[in-house]
């Protein structure tokens, strides 16, 4: 059992640490590589052995070994092989087609919902020769996870081609993922004699879009949206030339057959000239203009002035919450940010994600003259990120974005939608920021089969963490060691809307879908879900959801059309999600912070320490309870919570050091015995509890309105059972920091219990420190007082004091 445990976790580092070399690189380079890893070291060596029987990607196997059990003793010999993985959309049967007739093997390749097929015929030798080529130098953008091999009957010479592909059937290879535009497309872009000069649907087998076009596999031009455009004689040439980079590329087109941009007003009607220079000219007015991507519309405006930032904010009701920049290149995000070689690869990959950097504090400064001499701007607007020491950078990944930018250094580009709505990626959905929000719209005829939002990473000790999975990452799955034999929906949380379906050793997940309080954003949850289940052929056994009674994926999962449901606590999951990552069987020690989440005892959990398993836990400690004024309120008004926490702390109530303040220190509760039964949740007690027959993985409580009395300010505003001493001190500080609030109010809802809901929510009490430190009162978004407290920390000393705690029993 221990030894499949350190396999396991091996298994999940060789992953994390080599990254994209494990897609192509051969055993001896990856052991090679892992040496020189001080994490793993000297463990290497064991490590390539004994992977492959924990980790299903092929690299880990030799060609041998993928050739194991056929005889291969006629010559010539014919091989059927089928290769899964993500093999389509990504060059894939273009350099098969290369390597076979390099070994002078005839057979043919094509794409089927099953993967990827190939029959080769000729010499032993040079079949062997072929699956080790496949296997260590696949296209960049590949990924193969398995290779079946069978021999068959000779068919008798004839030459290699590539096959049409075959009908929809049920899909077991993967979608390929949208990419950033290739040097060697942008070199064809920006030359005068090619004939895409500046066409911004410029693309190749080696870039461009793929899932946010696909309608269906295999992946085909005929299931994808292009296949509205019909090939003209020239890309037809290039698309049947083995020889040429857009063999078989799907998205291929030209200017005389493609796509075709267009400028439009704010009434929708065509702008004259040339649609790039019209929108350069407007940006450089001030003008705010959308412009459709591959997954959906940005809106792009200065970065540099303060006016059009702050119309941005108010057209698209965002007063503070961070703005995305989008910089011409790499030298210039250099400019303003903090960069680090990890930053750098990834800013430049292929996912081109939008990547948090730190500020660089000297930008604002001795750069005036420079600038204006190059119409670069000398500083970005202090409006873009507000009370942040973070910027989300990112770089032009489409043809488009590198015309546009070619007038400007950086430009905000921010998804566009009012706050809280979904992404719009329709010519019908424009029309409803067109005026309202932008200027003008930058769009084409090409249409977006999904929504699909910008990448978020940050690196924390020279490691991707993401922020915000979706284009680049999504719909590529995240492999599951011992996955579920069962096809399992999980419908996420109300935050951050995100769902999963397991299926064959994989979770698939969707592209981030944003918060799900408006209707617009549940009606997309619907629709996205869907489609990734006709995509899949999928048809949900098991329907997994968070148990809160009020979340709308709770409710969707109750009319959901599936034979088992089950409730999983919220922190559970958390800690859970991250044994999975980790590749954890045993019992761990989790501990979940976060703002909220429904607790089996009916209250509102956030702080918590729990003893878990894959399938049970036991909450061992929590932060200690404090009542949420006005409950969802108080999440927008940190005030409340700065007022709870300080009433806590000299209300005397249990574990509180009268008349002290520091007690605020004394916030971490151990359980006690009589209430361990709400406090334990067992997955294994109503795994798969039929839908007729619900029981919450996680049980349930009482109502968490109801919790939230205890002592309190009466109508004298007098704390029951405190000395006359801490009343007046506590008096004190409510007028010190509450004289612009209405704190009787407050306090009178917590003493009668009126929507004050007990909360352990760690995220609450960083916003009462917020507050209580002089940030805001008021926010326009959850964690906005938490994200400037961290930028307050970081503006100070690298040998802080470490705040003292107790525990109570």
């Amino acid at each position: 059992m221990q030894e499949k445990f350190e396999v396991n976790w091996l298994a999940i580092q060789v992953h994390k640490l080599s990254g994209p070399v494990l897609n192509r690189a051969s055993k001896g380079e990856i052991r090679d590589k892992l040496a020189g890893n001080s994490d793993l070291g000297n463990l290497s060596l064991y490590i390539c052995e004994r992977l492959k029987q924990v980790y299903s990607d092929v690299v880990m196997r030799d060609t041998n070994e993928i050739l194991n059990g056929l005889k291969l003793e006629r010559d010539p010999v014919r091989v059927r092989l089928l290769v899964n993985g993500i093999v389509q959309g990504v060059g894939f049967r273009p350099t098969v087609y290369r390597f076979a007739r390099a070994e002078h093997l005839c057979g043919f390749v094509k794409n089927t919902s099953h993967g990827v097929v190939i029959e080769i015929e000729g010499a032993p030798e040079s079949i062997r020769n072929f699956v080790d080529r496949l296997v260590n130098d696949a296209p960049p953008l590949s990924r193969i996870e398995s290779i079946e091999a069978e021999e068959v009957e000779c068919s008798g010479g004839g030459e290699f081609t590539i096959e049409m592909s075959d009908e929809p059937g049920s899909p077991e290879t993967l979608f390929p993922v949208d990419t950033s535009v290739c040097n060697d497309c942008l070199r064809e872009m920006n030359d005068p004699a090619d004939r895409r000069y500046r066409y911004p649907f410029i693309n190749c087998t080696n870039c461009g879009p793929r899932f946010t076009i696909i309608e269906g596999l295999p992946y085909d031009r005929r299931f994808t949206t292009m296949n509205e455009f019909e090939m003209d004689d020239f890309c037809r040439a290039q698309y049947e030339d083995p020889s040429d980079r857009r063999f078989h590329a799907e998205p291929i087109s030209c200017p005389d057959c493609g796509p075709s941009l267009l400028l439009v007003d704010s009434q929708g009607t065509p702008v004259d000239g040339d649609p790039i220079e019209e929108a350069q000219r407007l940006v450089s007015e001030g003008k705010i203009l959308a412009v459709k991507g591959l997954g959906g519309y940005h809106l792009a405006c200065l970065a540099s002035d303060d006016e059009v930032v702050e119309r941005l904010r108010r057209r698209k009701k965002r007063p503070t919450k961070p703005f995305a920049l989008m910089f011409k290149n790499i030298e210039e995000v250099e400019r303003f940010c903090v960069v680090g070689e990890v930053e750098r690869k990834i800013l430049r990959s292929p996912q081109a994600p939008i990547v948090l950097l730190r500020k660089r504090e000297a930008a604002d400064g001795a750069m005036g003259e420079a600038a204006h001499k190059t119409r670069r701007p000398a500083k970005l607007s202090d409006r873009i990120a507000p009370n942040n020491s973070y910027i989300g950078a990112f770089l032009p990944y489409t043809p488009l974005h590198h015309l546009l930018l070619e007038a400007f250094d950086v430009l905000v580009m921010t998804s566009a939608n009012f706050t809280d709505e979904p992404l719009i990626s329709s010519e019908d959905e424009l029309r409803t920021v067109l005026g309202a929000i932008a200027d003008a719209a930058l769009t084409h005829n090409r249409r977006i089969a999904h929504k699909c939002d910008d990448s978020i990473l940050f690196v924390s000790s020279d490691r991707a963490v993401p922020v915000r999975r979706a284009r680049g990452y999504v719909p590529e799955p995240v492999p599951l060691l011992n996955g579920p034999r069962r096809t399992i929906l999980a419908l996420g949380g109300q935050m951050k809307g995100t769902f999963a379906i397991s299926k064959g050793g994989r979770a698939f997940l969707s592209a981030h879908l944003g918060d799900l309080g408006d209707y617009r954003s549940q009606k997309n949850f619907v629709t996205e879900l869907e489609e990734f289940e006709r995509l899949l052929e999928l048809s949900p056994e098991v329907c997994v959801h968070d148990m809160h009674p009020d979340y709308f994926t709770t409710r969707l999962a109750s009319r959901l059309d599936v034979p088992y449901r089950v409730a999983v606590q919220h922190h559970h999951a958390h800690a859970v999600s991250v044994m999975v990552e980790h590749g954890l069987k045993r019992d761990a020690i989790g501990v979940s912070f976060d703002g909220t989440g429904y607790g089996t005892d009916g209250r509102l959990w956030g702080g918590e320490f729990l003893l878990a398993s894959p399938v049970r836990f036991k909450r061992l400690a929590h932060m200690k309870y404090v009542p949420l004024p006005g409950s969802g309120a108080a999440v927008y008004e940190p005030w409340r919570m700065a007022l709870s926490f300080l009433r806590d702390a000299y209300s005397g109530g249990d574990g509180a050091r009268r008349g002290d303040a520091t007690s605020l220190g004394e916030m971490v509760s151990a359980n006690s015995g009589d209430a361990a039964s709400r406090d334990e949740g067992d997955m294994a007690k109503n795994e798969f509890a039929s839908s007729k027959d619900e029981v919450g993985a996680s049980g349930t409580g009482e109502n968490a309105s109801r919790d939230g009395g205890g002592t309190g300010m009466g109508g004298n505003n007098t704390l029951n059972g405190v000395s006359a001493d801490v009343d007046r001190e506590f008096a004190r500080l409510v007028e010190r920091f509450f004289g612009g609030f209405p704190a009787r109010v407050i306090l009178d809802l917590i003493a009668k219990g009126v929507n004050s809901p007990l909360t352990s929510s760690i995220g609450r009490l960083f916003d009462a420190v917020a507050f209580l430190l002089g940030l805001e009162g008021r926010v326009s978004f959850e964690a906005e007082d938490a994200i400037a407290l961290e930028s307050l920390a970081l503006s100070c000393s690298e040998d802080p004091a470490i705040y003292e705690f107790g525990l109570i029993e």
